[in-house]
């Protein structure tokens, strides 16, 4: 009797043997082959048990507007929330520095949690170091990920001191070599970004163990796709960051707000379910929230544009000291950037506009009542000689657009990391944040806007002129020869003879 209830450990395998006899001892229940589950490191854990309800495909599944615990679950909801909240908010009180090591540490616990799902605890056993390696890999690709985006910017602030010299013509010997060194380091970061991962391929390939190599080389192509997926999409919200906190809080803010938004509708009037992979998500919600965040959007961003250290990028020097004690003299140093300055735009002109189009002729008066009714709320401008006008902002436009991609599409994003979790058989990736699950179920949108954002940013927002700044001139400069530094010297000495300067 105790060797079969050892040996018999799969419910299928316990209704076959009930089935059979009851249990009873007799050669069927030896049998009965051993088909114990291989346990992940993190079985038994909250982040694997099975949801008895979100997994379930025979439709009886119980939506939010029908579910007696909804209040409570939004009351937990709401608490986790503000915690996670007022995180960020000090952090971006900090300035740049601060909120970009917030990213890390977030895209770092992402990266923790999806290391867990595919490990076996029996297998890493054997492999004491291997563990270690994924960390090397991951340590690697962080920093060629963050480099990128901060290289230019570093070897700027470097440069910038290295030109500079003090009151007495010297400059203090360590700190020079110490730039000197790093200005060097930041000029080949490719290759030693490159240098550093074929090292650990070559570690890889001494650890191989014989009889575990089908498990070696998954854990290997799981690493990199983590990498891949969560790495290359959490550094685009250093590239936002560094462009200004508000391309930052923006994305990040609009996301959340939309799933608020599709929270709450779901959970008042929600009947109609939106895709088996989410079963509680439902058509109303979607399109409910997708209507709320859009109008919300524009005044969202109006609010945002005027406070000056949001709007202030990093351009040249990174510094610890930010938010709205950024200091008078840097935000005076920084440039007022045209994308939030408020502009002119005429209803009149733009009625026209649409019946030129479309041909669709607006009733007579139309404009003017709705801008009157508006304009109490809206802070609609009235000239009398300028026709019927409000002011908005390009950053207000642009606004609209991330808030369209951040219903629309980037939902799908939960919705992937739903079937994720299916093809998993858990039902939160962790269970650190109640009421949320782990980190990684509240960034799989983040994920998808973060990437959106940045390339919108740089295709339809920032242009590149092709210009160098001084720190990156010096930066090549410094890495120059003797004879081409004498040639550079002579260059120069000309250039300024041209301009009249000497």
């Amino acid at each position: 009797r105790e060797e079969s209830s050892t040996r018999v450990c799969d419910p299928l395998a316990m209704v076959e043997l009930r089935r059979r006899g009851g249990g009873a001892r007799d050669d069927s229940t030896r049998a009965v082959p051993d088909v114990r589950p291989v346990r992940r490191q993190n079985s038994g854990s909250p982040r694997t048990r099975r949801a008895n309800g979100a997994f379930s495909n025979n439709g009886s599944v119980k939506l939010e507007v029908d579910s007696k615990g909804k209040w409570r679950s939004l009351r937990t909801r709401a608490l986790s929330a503000a915690f996670m909240i007022a995180g960020l908010v000090g952090c971006l009180l900090g300035g740049h520095v601060p909120t970009i090591a917030l990213i890390f540490v977030v895209q770092g616990a992402m990266v923790r949690e999806l290391f867990a799902l595919a490990v076996e605890t029996r297998k890493e056993k054997d492999l004491p170091w291997f563990r270690l390696q994924q960390w090397y890999f991951y340590g690697c690709a962080v920093f060629f990920s963050y480099g990128r985006y901060l290289n230019a910017r570093l070897a700027a602030r470097f440069g910038e001191e290295y030109a500079d010299e003090d009151a007495s013509g010297r400059r203090n010997a360590v700190k020079a070599t110490f730039e000197s060194v790093l200005l060097k380091l930041l000029a080949h970061h490719g290759l030693i970004s490159y240098l550093g991962w074929t090292l650990g391929c070559v570690l890889f390939v001494l650890s191989l163990r014989k009889g575990l190599y089908l498990y070696q080389f998954g854990q290997f192509g799981w690493t990199h796709m983590i990498i891949a997926a969560v790495i290359v999409q959490s550094s685009c919200l250093v590239g936002n960051v560094l462009e200004g906190l508000i391309w930052f809080v923006f994305p990040v803010g609009i996301v959340f707000f939309n799933d608020v938004a599709a929270y709450l509708v779901g959970m008042i009037c929600g009947r109609t379910p939106l895709i088996k992979l989410s079963p509680k998500k439902t058509w109303e919600g979607f399109l409910g929230g997708a209507a709320v965040t859009m109008t919300v959007a524009p005044f969202a961003a109006a609010w945002l544009q005027q406070f000056r250290w949001l709007t202030c990028p990093s351009a040249s020097a990174l510094s610890f000291t930010g938010g709205p004690d950024l200091g008078k003299a840097a935000l005076d140093a920084c440039e007022a950037d045209g994308v939030f300055a408020p502009r002119a735009v005429d209803l009149s002109i733009v009625a026209s506009s649409v019946d030129a189009a479309f041909g669709w002729t607006l009733p007579s008066g139309f404009v003017e009542r709705f801008t009157t009714i508006a304009g109490s709320f809206f802070f609609f401008d009235f000239g009398s000689n300028e026709g019927i006008v409000f002011h908005m902002s390009p950053f207000q436009k642009h606004a609209v657009v991330l808030a369209a991609f951040a219903s629309v599409i980037a939902p799908f994003g939960g919705f992937f990391a739903s079937g994720f979790k299916r093809a998993f058989k858990i039902k939160d990736f962790s269970d650190t944040i109640p009421g949320h699950g782990g980190i990684t179920d509240r960034m799989d949108c983040q994920m998808v806007m973060a990437v959106f954002s940045h390339l919108y940013i740089t295709n339809f927002v920032r242009r590149a002129d092709g210009g160098m700044s001084l720190g990156a001139l010096l930066l090549h400069i410094e890495l120059l020869t003797n004879d081409e530094l004498v040639k550079l010297y002579k260059a120069i000495g000309r250039a300024l003879v041209a301009r009249g300067l000497l």
